[in-house]
């Protein structure tokens, strides 16, 4: 066995340097041209060269980089990066080029802000460019000049002219028809079953297409429904049968279609989504109020789909659905007149809905208790005569209430401006507020009822941004106070204390997350809305129990508008006749001492403030359900109809919808890790020095007048189709809102509330109808125009039209109420954070579970294919650094503002802990958002900036791999390894020595004896090194405990000083690439198994060279071997990996 002092070897070239014009690398990008202008600005559809290696590379079609200035956006990215020059003419000669890209002031006064230097050199068919790696995203090479295909063409060059469809464009989405009749099997001559047709809208002639077609419910897909697949000509209708229904009742039922042409290979396109229709059954009204002594009330049960049956049970086909007789004394008769039925022959084939009705009768006299709440409860259904697709749905109860003879609304919207509860609507004294701090804005002294407000600064004034409602033990908060970004922020709603909410307490939210509706079992309601990540708009509704029994910002509830500005001390302040401001008021309800308000303190639960919740019950001798407030009624024997701290989801018009929401603010579980979903506490400023600074006229903060104010804001409100039915039917006047709509427009002059004062008419006129019997039909329905017609967010967010309280959207536009842009995919803001460290993207797996990543932005879509794509990326000793791992993920949808990103699990990223993600969220499973960068870190041994840029190791502690260590911790894969943070805190050490410094004399490196012939597959480190320990140090030439490399390999930097890379590849240090796993060393791949080039007769006897180096076959007597093609004077260095030769001299 040979023993020397091995020494890195440097090799002198023999042979000419490869042509760059064979090593060019194709990117085949054609919008790289200057021709093309990216429609988005927003999102990482943009080219960047920022991960680009260094290397040679040519353009597809021969195209050129620009040789001038080109604007931002040009080329399909942000900065175009472009070539100052004229390129070469003399063919193979590289010359050096500077290439620029423009600064923020753009080509005409920066056009060469950022430059680097490259090599350019003229071959026979193009030019090959050897490119460095851009200094930021998004910033890419521009080439070209040609017009690139559209993004669903493709042509051989991938330029116009001949670009041709990928797959077949679907100029308008398919359509979900409405439930359609069928015969099948029928002997009566009635219908015995229905479906629904997805009808794509496709030139029927055509003959060389194909769709794939998905039924999806609540817009997502169910694996039981089978995706079909059609082609062919006149092929362009799918149906689905009503038995695919079951599970799905209550649900949203559309359809998605893919199209691609019908050759073998074919591209398919992404999936496009239909309308939507609601399957199930329910009552027309879920809430109704009754008043003393009222006569029986007829109430309408409908059904969106049809009651029919098969053979043979068409003949005495009906669907029954009964009263639960709920009965804690089981003393409660259940008779058949408490049961509501449907048969086939009230199907409207115009209306597409069927119709019955049922009878109920309530009163409410002095004996009640006033915590008792009462609703008619439906048992779920069986049938065995209908569509077993009815089987376990239950309708959704109705709430009874009492009618509160005075009732009162008090609202605060805007920046805000105020109306308290008995401030006459229609005029113009409004209280108008600027101050920032925590505030009362409603509480009962009558029992135990509370709203309060938190504000912060909007620009020059104070705007509502949290509100915190509590009713005996339940407390709800909505808070977007913590994301300080003007327009980004977006409220989010938990359930603090305990984490249980009483029975009658109903949260509604819409799909979207702009709209909160908060029903207390006493009758008092709280309505929310964002205004576009700015304010929140605040309503509440008063309930008879409070009457002459309030206080607050929203004042004394009596009827008198007189008394309503009551400070805390009892002092009264009068009321102008004009809008007005009164600080003293308003800061005498300011929450002291400071923090003591329920977004920083959560009351404890008082277990005497529980009540209970009750049922009404069939009266055997009225033959109707009874739901008398006197006690006499049934008490349930479940402990909810709601589970703990759930969320119902309701669109504006009832339906219901399924949706993920936070429960709440949990209790820490033992172990004291937190869940993902906690919500982070944040620094609030209380505003103890704030002074707003007002407008006394216009113009407005950038310049617009009042004229133009007048007309946004008459546009908005006048001309609502609602708002015009109100005015003609009611007479009311929204001239306060018009005039607080033009108030706001002083410092919102983009429009950002005109949208809110609308909104706010629409709730002042249903309040209104809401109170006042004339309103009602004979029997007892509330006018179309504010129930059952009024769509989502009233006016489908200007994108839509509103047809029978479903919005149709506009081209481009999808969702509940419009508010998605179809054609663009979601923007992403930032990472919730998981500290009160604002601006952190950091993630502490001492503190949380770290699991999910939750992010923030918009235009997040509620469907089947929204997922998350997250980037792996590994810490280097300071930084994060891409490993070139990528996963989709499952994505948690909350709202169309946050969404959770599942992270991969540490077993399929190498067991990596502290570890970084790119994440970014595609609504389509094609276009991604912008990526947003979260950070896994460990306190015990990592100290992270708060962006995630750069980390530090603690003292006392070791980051290797990923992991924690403490010092003189063992590495578990090699005993004779500790963590020495002494001598590198980010890589195992070997034990000190007495000589701590290894020198040249005292380190040898033995030689591995000749290994059999044929050679032998070593398990090495990595392919380019040697010994991992032995050579000179680059950043140290008196030690010699770095690594030794084979032939070809370069010594890597600390703290990757143990390892060697390919030369020229130093981004491969820190990931060691292991033999024989990849490869016998860095040229060869195998042994044999490929042809032998020095004669091709001899079979697929030869070594298997690497095709990403400039590798090449050694001769016969090394014909298992692959070396540098200049260097071929390395055949047979390595015998102890090849073994002897193969033949003798």
């Amino acid at each position: 066995m040979l023993v020397f002092i091995l020494c890195l070897l440097t090799l002198a070239a023999t042979g000419q340097a490869a042509d760059p014009c064979q090593l060019a690398q194709l990117i085949d990008e054609p919008r790289r041209s200057t021709n093309y202008t990216s429609a988005y600005t927003d999102y990482n559809q943009l080219y960047c060269d920022n991960t680009l290696k260094v290397g040679w590379y040519r353009f597809n079609g021969g195209s050129k980089l620009a040789t001038s200035c080109q604007p931002f956006y040009h080329c399909n990215t942000h900065v175009p990066v472009w070539m100052r020059g004229s390129h070469p003419t003399i063919l193979g000669q590289p010359v050096s080029a500077e290439v620029c890209a423009p600064g923020q002031a753009g080509c005409a006064q920066d056009d060469c802000f950022t430059k680097n230097t490259i090599k350019v050199v003229m071959c026979p068919n193009f030019y090959a460019y050897e490119l460095q790696p851009t200094q930021g995203c998004t910033m890419a090479y521009c080439a070209g000049d040609g017009t690139p295909c559209e993004a669903h063409q493709t042509s051989p060059t991938g330029f116009t002219p001949g670009c041709v469809d990928k797959y077949p464009l679907m100029l308008n989405g398919p359509h979900l028809s409405d439930p359609i009749l069928t015969y099948v099997n029928s002997s009566t001559g009635k219908p015995t079953s229905f479906e629904f047709q997805c009808q794509i809208n496709f030139d029927p002639a055509r003959n060389d297409v194909g769709f794939d077609v998905k039924f999806l419910f609540d817009g997502k897909w169910d694996m039981k429904v089978p995706t079909r697949s059609i082609s062919g000509a006149q092929q362009r209708t799918v149906s689905l049968d009503q038995k695919y229904l079951i599970g799905h009742m209550g649900q949203n039922v559309s359809c998605a279609v893919s199209s691609y042409f019908s050759a073998p290979g074919a591209i398919k396109g992404p999936f496009i989504p239909s309308n939507g229709y609601w399957a199930g059954i329910k009552v027309e009204q879920n809430r109704l109020e009754v008043g003393e002594k009222d006569k029986p009330r007829t109430l309408v049960m409908y059904s969106t789909v049809p009651v029919v049956c098969p053979p043979p049970h068409d003949v005495t086909c009906h669907l029954d659905i009964d009263l639960d007789p709920i009965n804690n004394n089981n003393d409660i008769d259940f008779v058949k007149e408490c049961r509501v039925t449907f048969y086939p022959g009230m199907w409207n084939s115009s209306t597409h809905r069927a119709e019955t009705t049922f009878q109920v009768s309530a009163t409410r006299d002095g004996k009640v208790d006033k915590d008792k709440e009462i609703y008619v409860h439906f048992k779920p259904i069986f049938t065995g005569d209908a569509s077993p697709a009815f089987n376990n749905y239950q309708v959704p109860f109705v709430q009874i209430m009492a009618k509160n003879t005075n009732t009162a609304t008090c609202w605060c919207t805007g920046d805000p401006h105020c109306k308290t509860l008995d401030m006459d609507p229609s005029k113009a004294n409004v209280l108008d507020y600027y101050l920032i701090g925590d505030f009362v804005m409603y509480k009962s002294t009558n029992r135990n009822f509370e709203v309060q407000v938190r504000t912060w600064s909007c620009g020059a004034v104070s705007c509502n941004c949290a509100v915190a409602m509590k009713e005996n033990n339940d407390v709800v908060i909505l808070d977007m106070c913590d994301i300080k970004q003007y327009g980004k922020s977006y409220p989010k709603l938990t359930v603090p204390g305990k984490g249980l909410m009483s029975h009658g307490t109903v949260i509604s939210q819409d799909r979207s997350g702009n709209d909160y509706l908060v029903s207390f079992p006493s009758g008092a309601q709280v309505r929310i809305h964002n205004v576009g990540g700015v304010a929140l708009d605040v309503t509440i509704t008063a309930p008879e129990d409070d009457f002459k029994g309030t206080e607050g910002i929203c004042g004394y509830f009596d009827g008198n508008p007189a008394n309503d500005l009551k400070h805390s001390d009892g002092k009264v302040s009068n009321i102008p006749n004009t809008r007005f401001q009164d600080n003293e008021f308003v800061n005498s309800w300011r929450i002291k001492p400071v923090g003591s308000s329920f977004f920083d303190k959560t009351p404890p639960p008082n277990p005497s403030l529980d009540h209970d919740m009750y049922f009404c019950k069939c009266d055997n001798k009225s033959k109707q359900i009874d739901c008398t407030l006197d006690g006499n009624v049934a008490k349930p024997n479940v402990q909810a109809l709601l589970p703990g701290a759930a969320v119902t989801h309701q669109i504006q018009n009832g339906h219901l919808t399924i949706g993920q929401i936070t429960a709440g603010r949990r209790r820490r579980a033992a172990s004291s890790i937190l869940p993902d979903d906690y919500p982070a506490g944040y620094v609030y400023d209380y505003g103890l020095t704030f002074v707003p600074v007002l407008k006394a006229d216009f113009p407005s903060v950038h310049g617009k007048s009042r004229a133009e104010a007048d007309a946004a804001c008459s546009a908005a409100i006048d001309q609502n189709p609602t708002v015009q039915q109100c005015v003609q039917k009611t007479g009311l006047n929204f001239a306060t809102q018009k005039e607080n709509c033009v108030e706001d427009f002083k410092y919102f002059d983009d429009g950002a509330f005109v949208r809110s004062h609308m909104l706010n008419a629409i709730t002042t006129c249903v309040d209104h109808v809401l109170k006042n019997e004339s309103f009602y039909d004979a029997n007892g329905n509330l006018p179309a125009f504010i129930s059952t017609d009024l769509c989502p967010s009233y006016d489908c967010n200007k994108h839509g039209s509103c047809t029978r309280g479903r919005c149709v959207c506009d081209a481009g536009y999808i969702g509940d109420a419009c508010e998605i842009q179809a054609t663009r995919p979601p923007v992403l803001y930032g990472v919730v954070k998981t500290t009160w460290i604002e601006g952190s993207v950091l993630c502490d797996v001492t503190e949380r579970e770290c699991e999910t990543a939750y992010v923030f932005g918009t235009n997040v879509f509620d469907n089947t294919r929204l997922s998350c794509r997250v980037e792996v990326l590994k810490f280097d000793g300071h930084s994060f650094v891409p490993t070139g791992s990528e996963f989709t993920t499952a994505a948690i949808y909350r709202s169309m503002y946050d969404v959770g990103c599942k992270l991969p699990m540490k077993s399929t990223i190498g067991g990596l802990t502290v570890v970084a993600f790119n994440i970014s969220v595609t609504n389509d499973a094609s276009t991604y958002s912008n990526e947003v960068t979260y950070v896994r870190t460990d306190g015990r041994c990592a100290k992270c900036v708060k962006t995630g840029e750069s980390c530090s190791v603690k003292s006392r502690s070791c980051l290797i791999e990923g992991n924690c260590w403490s010092a003189n911790e063992t590495n578990p894969a090699n005993p004779q390894q500790i963590c020495d943070p002494t001598r590198n805190n980010i890589q195992w050490t070997s034990p000190v020595t007495n000589n701590p410094l290894t020198t040249e004399s005292s380190y040898t490196v033995t030689t591995p004896p000749t290994a059999a012939l044929g050679g032998a597959s070593l398990s090495r480190f990595d392919i380019w090194t040697f010994s991992q320990s032995g050579c000179k140090c680059a950043h140290n030439p008196s030690d010699y405990s770095c690594a030794c490399c084979d032939a070809g390999g370069c010594q890597c930097q600390a703290p990757h000083h143990n390892q060697c890379s390919q030369c020229g590849k130093s981004e491969n240090c820190g990931s060691p690439q292991p033999a024989p796993e990849n490869g016998v060393d860095g040229f060869t791949n195998v042994f044999d198994d490929c042809p032998c080039k020095y004669d091709p007769t001899k079979g697929s006897v030869c070594a298997c060279c690497k095709e990403d180096v400039n590798a090449c076959q050694c001769g016969p007597d090394h014909r298992n071997q692959c070396v540098d093609c200049s260097h071929m004077e390395q055949c047979g260095n390595k015998p102890w990996i090849f073994g002897p030769p193969f033949t003798r001299p």
